[in-house]
């Protein structure tokens, strides 16, 4: 019935891919500890976010080409999109109505 214990061979790559993707796991884990972990125990909100990495980064305009243009470009559009009863696409309702008149007909 039993031959005894036999372990299994594995050949010398495989062994070594192992390894390498346990170490890539085990870095993983601890990279999302280091950013979750608060979370995790307890000792913070997940909706209170950790400190903001690129606060000290602020954007140069000067470098920017034709900024004036984009500012005044972007306005616009926020403007289309805060009034959204002002589509576009009047003209697909009508086609939806003659459509409607033909099937009556």
């Amino acid at each position: 019935m039993g031959g005894g214990s036999h372990w299994m061979e594995v050949s010398e790559v495989h062994t070594n891919l192992g390894e390498a993707f346990g170490f890539v796991c085990w870095m993983w884990i601890f990279y999302r500890a280091r950013n979750d972990l608060p979370v995790v125990l307890g000792w913070r909100h997940p909706w209170e976010h950790a400190e903001d990495p690129w606060a000290g980064v602020e954007p140069k305009d000067d470098e920017l080409e034709d900024i004036e243009g984009l500012r005044a470009e972007w306005d616009s559009f926020q403007v289309k999109a805060e009034n959204p009863e002002e589509d576009d696409d009047d003209d697909d309702d009508d086609d939806d109505e003659e459509d409607d008149d033909d099937d009556e007909e």
